[in-house]
């Protein structure tokens, strides 16, 4: 404010972190590989744990003072030794000038500092400049220094600093180790789908196919009307039956107690490791697709079944949370049918509480998916149970809205969505 000259209360000693990635273009990229900028807010000296922290996770430190004291000099003269590369920007001041440079002095030697480790930033510096020098400064870095921490290694450096990492505590750690149960299995993304989520196999296909006939009719031909009805009906329950047969794998077994009967927040970190974990994974395979796919499309003259190859295997190598939630949803609808055949008694359904779980994940504002990418399939009666379900938990109280977001590929839709109204949708291209 104007005049004002209010203490710091929340500020100091929090970190301010930007990421910075390279787009693969070499006359734009300001770097040529990702960087991490954290900003130290307040005094080094009131906040030394941060600053050692840092000091030990950083290629290299900037400083940024307007002078150097005694106790300062002596305070930085214990980082002797440290192999971080450290920078001072000094906002110049003419009176402290002397005594600063004696400082400074002193500090070379210890610091290993030269002179372009030293920038002087007057009233009269060209800002634009200023920063061009630092963006050189920082490019230099890279080029050098070898120094390379990932964040589970900085995790171990803050313990040894007696600082508390979050992922220690037990409401985190325990949905963890059920995600690490599932994902650990997971090196073949297509080959677990095939053996782990059976239920979204080529029966699973057939049964869409079948489904969406029944609506069109298109294939009827001559057969009379009843008489296709009543085939495809047949084939139908056949599928149904088929994918009943199939029992729970571990994998999933180990899915459901963890949407089930973790509490609140441990469910949110469970789906959050799941999502760290199936990612990375996943990410590999589709990245290479993905390139092919792009330069298959340069070449129009390709052969189209090329490219249906090409979506299948995107689609085989795509694996997310929704997979999973998308089997429960297959062996629900499968139950049902049996149910409604009279195939099979009520009292030996075992997924009757399927959709109040998707119904509390809804309502902690994570997404259920009502028609699936791979084959425009809808599971009706799941889809309706769960929001029966949500309805019903919320009292049936609340009307329904329905709010729908259109657009092209990443153009930030999920983004928008999740930053109005605090959702868990996937944010990544496909």
């Amino acid at each position: 404010m104007e005049s004002g000259n209010i203490p710091r209360e929340i500020a100091g000693g929090l970190l301010e972190i930007s990421w910075y990635f390279p787009a693969g273009r070499e006359n734009l990229d300001l770097f040529p590989e990702p960087v991490v900028v954290a900003n130290l807010r307040g005094d080094i000296e009131l906040h030394w744990l941060q600053f050692s922290f840092l000091t030990e996770v950083s290629s290299a430190v900037f400083i940024l003072t307007e002078s150097i004291s005694e106790r300062e000099c002596t305070l930085l003269s214990s980082l002797q030794g440290s192999a971080t590369k450290y920078y001072f920007i000094f906002n110049y001041q003419a009176g402290k000038a002397k005594q600063t440079l004696e400082f400074l002095k002193k500090l070379a030697s210890m610091l290993k500092l030269n002179k372009s480790h030293v920038l002087w930033k007057g009233g009269t510096t060209n800002k634009a400049q200023f920063v061009k020098v630092l963006q050189s400064a920082i490019a230099a870095i890279m080029k050098s220094s070898s120094k390379r921490v990932s964040i589970e290694a900085m995790a171990e450096t803050a313990r040894q600093l007696g600082i508390q990492v979050d992922e220690d505590n037990k409401e985190c750690q325990t949905p963890n180790t059920y995600a690490k149960e599932i994902t650990a299995q997971i090196k073949d993304v297509a080959k677990y789908k095939r053996e782990k989520l059976r239920l979204q196999g080529e029966t699973w296909r057939n049964l869409a196919e079948v489904d969406k006939e029944l609506c069109r009719m298109r294939k009827q031909g001559d057969t009379p009307l009843e008489n296709y009805k009543s085939q495809l009906k047949k084939k139908l329950m056949d599928l149904c039956a088929q994918q009943n047969k199939h029992d729970l794998t571990d994998g999933l077994i180990t899915f459901i107690t963890g949407i089930e009967h973790l509490h609140h927040r441990e469910k949110h970190y469970f789906l959050k490791w799941m999502k760290f974990g199936l990612d990375p994974t996943a990410r590999e395979n589709l990245s290479k697709l993905w390139d092919q796919y792009k330069e298959k499309c340069k070449n129009s003259k390709d052969d189209p079944k090329m490219f249906a190859e090409l979506d299948k295997l995107i689609s085989a190598s795509s694996l997310g949370v929704q997979h999973f939630m998308r089997e429960l949803g297959q062996f629900y609808e499968a139950e049902c049918s049996m149910v409604k055949e009279g195939k099979m008694a009520e009292s030996q359904r075992q997924f009757t509480h399927l959709p109040s779980i998707a119904a509390d994940l809804m309502l902690k504002g994570f997404p259920m998916e009502i028609i699936d990418g791979d084959i425009s399939n809808i599971p009706l009666q799941w889809v309706t149970d769960v929001l029966s379900q949500l309805d019903a938990k919320l009292g049936g109280r609340y009307r329904m809205l329905v709010l729908m977001v259109l657009g092209v590929q990443s153009t930030g839709k999920s983004t928008l969505l999740n930053t109005m109204f605090g959702l868990q949708f996937a944010v990544s291209s496909g």
